[in-house]
């Protein structure tokens, strides 16, 4: 097959990109420049997508001889990511950018111009199962309990899932992925993973939200009416839970 592998820069994908083209298929690596802030640098484990790991995801598509690609996906990220989850706060809900990322970006965007370009599927690091029935491709848990997503993937369409490749996700762990990547040669093997939110790599979402959606103080009151509390911000709180 031909496959695009999105390689973000890290451990998982490289890993992914590299059993692909161990499968025999031919692989075309691309990384998604979903920011135009030309300085963005990551914050160790905070934040992805960056120009380091961009330069992280060509020297692994180096070592595997394969062609290599930036994509810009800015536009779309900010449309379809970050101004959505401004507008679900501003709505009172907590939205999960990593799904409407996999969901809009991803799974859409990049799918829709690999399949243009002629590709057959997207790679990607994802830690999730793809089984074939007689109904079609169902989307399955990861055999690594720990770090399954298939939750963020279960609003992929079945068309989607036919044109999806994810080489990880019978991996019984992570630390087995690293010790590939070591085998390999690939420098990723020990860098860190990214968490929170890329598109606020110092971490600090309330402070982001505030900045535009706007703080505005408030009372905190239990089921009677009671006042038994104050808040800077609505924003700051998810429903069911605490202190964002």
């Amino acid at each position: 097959m031909r496959i695009l592998a999105a390689m973000s820069g890290g451990v998982d994908s490289a890993v992914a990109a590299a059993r692909a083209v161990e499968a025999g298929h031919d692989v075309v690596g691309v990384h998604l420049a979903l920011s135009r802030a030309g300085g963005t640098l990551r914050t160790g484990s905070r934040g992805c997508c960056t120009i380091e790991d961009a330069i992280d995801a060509r020297r692994v598509s180096d070592v595997l001889g394969i062609p290599f690609y930036v994509w810009d996906f800015s536009e779309r990220f900010r449309q379809d990511v970050v101004d959505d989850f401004i507008a679900e706060y501003q709505a009172g809900r907590t939205p999960n950018p990593c799904m409407r990322c996999n969901q809009h970006i991803k799974f859409a965007a990049l799918l829709e111009r690999a399949l243009e370009l002629g590709f057959d599927a997207v790679c990607t690091g994802h830690y999730a199962s793809l089984v074939d029935g007689p109904q079609g491709r169902k989307l399955h848990r990861a055999s690594d309990a720990a770090k399954d997503q298939s939750y963020v993937l279960g609003v992929l369409t079945a068309e989607q899932l036919a044109h999806t490749y994810f080489p990880l996700g019978h991996t019984p762990s992570k630390e087995l992925v690293r010790a590939e990547a070591e085998r390999r040669g690939l420098a990723v093997a020990r860098k860190p993973d990214s968490y929170d939110i890329c598109f606020i790599p110092d971490g600090d979402t309330r402070g982001w939200l505030a900045d535009k959606v706007g703080a505005e103080p408030g009372e905190i009151v239990d089921r009677t009416g009671a006042v038994v509390g104050g808040h800077e911000g609505a924003h700051a709180y998810t429903v069911g839970s605490g202190a964002a």
